[in-house]
């Protein structure tokens, strides 16, 4: 069993407070806070800034990661003393970002989840911003746009997305019936997908002179319905290719910006000392990412 020290410091960090971890462990808040004393003293670290609501100090923060593993490999272990078909469902915590997650993603590790009884926690965030939730113990594994490991981590090629700037054909002969000009874009209305995605800020930057906030733009957090809305005509934006192949060959999408694809290099993230069960998800989304995406 984990320590119960190590218990119950995570319960008072997902609860943000003593008082309702202690409920969650069946203790008094004494208990709980005695625990976490003893653990302090130990690590000969503060954990815990006893606030309202409760937060992790920086050394708290970075043993969160460690947590969460203890809490994976316990119930592996559960699992495997209970043989057979009696051992409960193990839950994995991924970060990834939407379009990895509407296109390969769930393909790839479709076997792996089936065969071996795994629920996933799918935590979405925009791709550039993932490996600050593996850094933060919130995910065990991510996809991201960072090539460099983490400390601790081991980081793994998965291949290139490629973005094109689409729209349908009706809205192009509206609003583009001379092609892209400055003059047209700042009026056109762009699709974003929320606060973290600049791939359509820094295309117009640099390509038209044309700022954030010189241009309408829906926003659209989800990522069936951005291209949706592209091809109702109401708005261009950058879609993965992968996943409106089927448009583009039927002409409801068009490439409003030929020559001007973007390419996002995605990698894994994943600690260096993983659980039998997350190397196995482990390797089948490398390799599954690695036979839908382009080699980088």
């Amino acid at each position: 069993m984990i320590d119960a020290r190590y218990l119950a410091f995570d319960a008072v960090v997902q609860a943000r407070s003593f008082e309702a971890a202690a409920q969650h462990l069946k203790l008094t808040p004494s208990a709980v806070s005695q625990r976490i004393k003893q653990l302090e003293a130990e690590l000969g670290q503060v954990l815990l800034v006893r606030s309202k609501p409760v937060q992790p100090t920086p050394a708290g923060r970075r043993l969160l990661p460690y947590v969460a593993q203890l809490r994976l490999v316990e119930a592996e272990a559960g699992r495997a003393l209970a043989g057979g078909d009696r051992h409960a469902p193990v839950r994995l915590s991924i970060g990834l970002n939407a379009d990895s997650l509407a296109t390969w993603f769930l393909p790839a590790v479709r076997q792996v989840v089936q065969e071996l009884a795994v629920v996933l926690d799918c935590v979405v965030d925009d791709q550039d911003h993932t490996h600050a939730l593996l850094a933060g113990g919130d995910v065990l594994g991510c996809v991201s746009t960072r090539p460099d490991a983490l400390r601790g981590c081991a980081v793994r090629p998965l291949g290139v997305m490629r973005y094109l700037c689409v729209a349908s054909p009706e809205f192009c002969a509206r609003h583009f019936p001379r092609g892209l000009t400055r003059q047209a874009l700042a009026r056109a209305p762009g699709i974003v997908f929320g606060r973290h995605d600049d791939m359509h800020d820094l295309f117009l930057r640099q390509h038209f002179g044309l700022d954030a906030g010189q241009y309408p733009q829906h926003v659209v957090p989800s990522s069936e319905s951005f291209w949706a809305m592209a091809a109702a005509g109401l708005g261009y934006g950058f879609v993965p290719t992968i996943q409106i192949a089927a448009q583009l060959a039927e002409g409801v999408l068009v490439d409003v910006a030929p020559g001007h694809a973007e390419d996002v290099a995605l990698y894994w993230h994943h600690w260096q000392v993983q659980s039998p069960l997350m190397a196995k998800l482990s390797n089948a989304v490398v390799d599954g990412a690695q036979t839908a995406l382009a080699a980088a």
